[in-house]
């Protein structure tokens, strides 16, 4: 509840703890109907390319076998005639391919026929653009879909006959009737699904040789994305809204020897279900963990609340009373650690902030501020003490050849180093970049010299994480002179340090009022 300063902690880790794992259930359901959309969704894209693939290379295989035997009676054809008994014995061998086989001469008129339906006749003038095309083209076609004259919807397979001097007679055909049974019509005609899912075919134009809904036949199928690409000789999954505003996961395929293309599709519509009985099934499943967690997190928040609920109130009577504050805040049963240790936590964590304000980062030293400070608080002090710079001679080398990272080795070493060789109250710091420092506390110029000098030999003898020693500029200074500021000191330190990268690094330079090497 809110009373006049505001709510409750109680109330509000509560309804978080409500929030949270509502919110967490909502997230975890999308993301699982999501994921199992997109796994379901690939599943059927997938399915779908590899049925159309498969039936494209049955049918390739198919149509191959067909022009084999139709190659067969017309390589006979043409070294003599042939009788309508060997065409019927020829027919029998063929019929579960075609559903009759005609030869007709150059000048298109039926020279021999078989079928088991009847109806073409010999002596018969064929009028189709089928046959025409098999005359003016002599080489094997199959043909785009045309009525014949029984009225029905016919696919030719043709191919052209020659005598033994090459000249053209005509050409054997073999009829494949669409709407009836064949080898061809059962593999891409009979594939219609209880769930929607079914395969179409299309020839060259985009006329529909097979569909489930026989009034579509020889309609032409415009505006398809699928369709368009397997026409043009592409393989393929992607989902579409076909030709009827209908939304699909079709798989397509080109046939090459036809030109046909096969797609295979199911509707989207098809995931509706599914996916609604995830998401129950999710719900009903952890509505029990649920209810658990909100009691458990319930329970938690009260236990976390109540102690500091407590150390509130007493606060606020503490400040509000005139009368003397007890010496004790309310003691807690609870056993959250953060609870108890609230007071000593924050009063380290502030300890922590405080040191690591004052120290370099990737070193561990003084940085350049606290540095700052305790210079001017030895003078302040009359404390005496030298100052030591040093820069890394070729540092910017070590980074081109080795990189940053082992820069900031060597960085990391350096310090090591620096501190290894100071007295335990000396102030070693890093001052910027590759420059270091060391405020040596009561010592003189002798001393620093003495101690810049072990440090300078100490880098040279050891090998760096650069694989080779490194090499140091040094310059020294002290706070001899009780006039001195601290800017006084650190430039004559400066200056020192440069005097010694002009006169060739790894050496020492003191310098003392304002000039080199010269004493006090």
């Amino acid at each position: 509840m809110r009373n006049r300063n505001g709510y409750k902690l109680r109330l509000i880790l509560g309804l978080l703890v409500i929030g949270s794992v509502v919110l967490t259930a909502a997230v975890g359901c999308y993301y699982a109907w999501k994921a199992n959309k997109a796994s379901l969704i690939s599943g059927y894209l997938e399915s779908n390319y590899q049925y159309a693939k498969k039936l494209s290379l049955n049918t390739t295989e198919m149509l191959q076998i067909m022009f084999s035997n139709i190659d067969a009676i017309a390589a006979m054809a043409g070294k003599k005639t042939i009788s309508q008994n060997e065409m019927n014995i020829w027919y029998y061998a063929n019929e579960h391919y075609f559903n009759s086989i005609i030869m007709v001469d150059a000048n298109n008129r039926v020279q021999a026929v078989s079928s088991r339906n009847g109806g073409m006749k010999v002596g018969t003038v064929l009028s189709s653009v089928a046959s025409r095309q098999a005359i003016e083209q002599k080489r094997h076609l199959i043909s785009e879909p045309y009525l014949g004259v029984t009225n029905r919807l016919i696919v030719l397979v043709s191919a052209p006959i020659f005598d033994d001097e090459g000249s053209y007679l005509g050409f054997i055909g073999g009829s494949i009737y669409l709407e009836e049974s064949n080898v061809l019509s059962k593999m891409l005609n009979e594939h219609f699904y209880g769930n929607g899912s079914y395969v179409y075919v299309t020839d060259q134009l985009g006329q529909l040789l097979f569909h489930p809904d026989k009034t579509r036949l020889l309609e032409i199928i415009k505006d398809n994305e699928v369709l368009n690409r397997a026409l043009s000789g592409q393989s393929g999954a992607q989902q579409i809204v076909n030709s009827k505003g209908k939304s699909f996961y079709a798989g397509y395929a080109y046939e090459p020897l036809s030109g046909w293309a096969i797609v295979a599709q199911t509707p989207t519509s098809i995931l509706d279900k599914p996916l609604k009985k995830l998401i129950f099934d999710i719900l009903l499943k952890s509505l029990p963990l649920f209810i658990l967690i909100l009691l458990i997190a319930w329970r938690v928040s009260v236990l976390i609340s109540k102690p500091l609920y407590d150390l509130a109130r007493f606060s606020e009577e503490a400040i509000a009373s005139a009368k003397a504050i007890r010496s004790e805040i309310p003691r807690t049963k609870s056993s959250i650690y953060e609870v108890r240790q609230l007071n000593e936590s924050i009063n380290n964590h502030l300890k922590l902030l405080n040191k690591e304000i004052q120290l370099d980062g990737l070193t561990g030293l003084a940085n350049r501020k606290t540095f700052d400070i305790t210079i001017k608080e030895w003078l302040e002090d009359d404390i005496p003490f030298a100052l030591i710079l040093l820069d890394i001679d070729h540092f910017k080398r070590i980074n081109d050849e080795h990189g940053h990272l082992v820069g900031d080795e060597v960085l990391k070493y350096t310090a090591s180093q620096i501190r290894a060789c100071s007295k335990t109250d000396d102030l070693c710091f890093r001052y910027g970049g590759e420059e270091f420092g060391v405020l040596s506390r009561f010592s003189d110029i002798t001393a620093a010299t003495a101690a810049a000098e072990r440090l300078r030999e100490s880098f040279a003898a050891k090998e760096s994480p650069s694989g080779s020693p490194i090499y140091v500029s040094i310059g020294i200074s002290s706070s001899h002179k009780l006039d001195f500021e601290a800017m006084d000191i650190i430039r004559m330190a400066d200056k020192a340090l440069y005097q010694s990268k002009e006169n060739g690094r790894n050496r020492i330079t003191v310098c003392m009022d304002d000039k080199i090497g010269q004493p006090c």
